[in-house]
């Protein structure tokens, strides 16, 4: 069995706009965040968040259909910032689901929300933006493999201005991880989406399985000639986007970049930021460290995606050092693992 399944490669967006991977995504949610009464209407926090965001964000940013449909964030002409947008479309924020990141768990109010809803976000998207569009989801809606892949290629063939990223969802409501063994029984069903997506909560119960899961996709993917990227929502934190990159996923998103400082690699209570960073102090305001924590997460996450690409280039774990300052012992760490993985990924 072939040992290196990970890989970069540059990508060119029908519009095109080229981007390279491993593409590291900044997310905003209104979900997990509170709501803020302005002078017109309530709008979530994370409003405020994306302006400033506009500053220092320069690759892409993943944004939620059913946000900017409920007027909960700008709209895609006023956030407008980066070359590459993924419009998500509302399964998170339509379940009362939280990413493995989540802390915050507000009390959060699911409003309507249905595909021709998502259509219409669609249909007025600015064509200067180049999307990428990920397939219908909603939390309270589950189907049948087949009937997830006929639903997304009808919704896709109307938008074909748009890159298409299909993500596998369970096909039961009381069904926790996807059904992945019947697709790696017949993977062709996958063929013809720019983008093979899959929720990090959803692909395996541990962190040993979800590297498994994503290395049999990806490797059932490229039998079938099927050079997708996969990509892995809600896991955006790096030894996390290191260990998944290891296993065959190239694209990563998340909202841990708001919620956790990065720090040599770990991500870590803001508070604790102001603690261990030789940047700061503890006499530093709280909203002044959220800011500098979001320009040093993007700016760290900058660094990992060309770690990760000279590793491909040359696979030497010593690259990692670059990331923990070798404070964790880092590149010790990913070897052992990965070699773990590909020790457990040949019994396969």
């Amino acid at each position: 069995m072939e040992e290196k399944i990970h890989r970069t490669r540059n990508i060119t967006h029908p519009n095109g706009e080229k981007f390279e991977t491993p593409l590291l995504v900044p997310s905003f949610s209104s979900k997990g965040f509170s709501l803020v009464q302005t002078k017109d209407s309530v709008i979530s926090e994370i409003a405020s968040v994306m302006a400033v965001a506009k500053e220092f964000l320069d690759e892409s940013l993943l944004v939620s259909a059913y946000d900017i449909y409920h007027k909960l964030i700008p709209t895609p002409a006023e956030f407008k910032s980066t070359p590459i947008t993924i419009v998500d479309s509302g399964g998170y924020e339509t379940s009362q689901i939280y990413d493995l990141s989540g802390i915050n768990k507000y009390n959060h109010e699911v409003r309507e929300w249905d595909e021709e809803k998502f259509k219409s976000v669609l249909n007025e998207w600015p064509s200067e933006m180049s999307a990428i569009m990920v397939s219908y989801d909603h939390g309270n809606i589950r189907v049948t493999i087949n009937e997830q892949v006929d639903h997304a290629r009808k919704l896709f063939y109307d938008h074909k201005n748009m890159m298409s990223n299909f993500l596998i969802k369970p096909e039961k409501q009381k069904q926790k991880l996807i059904q992945l063994p019947e697709i790696l029984a017949r993977p062709e069903i996958l063929h013809g989406f720019d983008i093979i997506g899959v929720t990090e909560k959803e692909i395996g119960s541990s962190q040993l399985d979800r590297m498994i899961n994503i290395a049999l996709l990806r490797i059932a993917l490229d039998k079938t000639g099927n050079s997708a990227p996969i990509h892995v929502f809600g896991s955006l934190d790096p030894l996390n986007v290191i260990l998944y990159f290891l296993a065959g996923a190239e694209i990563f998103d998340g909202l841990t970049w708001l919620k956790f400082a990065y720090h040599n690699s770990a991500a870590i209570y803001i508070q604790n930021y102001s603690i261990l960073s030789p940047k700061y102090g503890i006499e530093t305001n709280d909203t002044a460290m959220k800011r500098n924590f979001w320009v040093d997460n993007i700016t760290f996450l900058i660094k990992l995606k060309h770690v990760l690409m000279n590793f491909t280039t040359e696979p030497n774990y010593e690259l990692f050092k670059e990331l923990d300052n070798d404070s964790y012992n880092l590149s010790e760490r990913i070897e052992k693992i990965h070699v773990q993985f590909l020790n457990k990924l040949k019994s396969k």
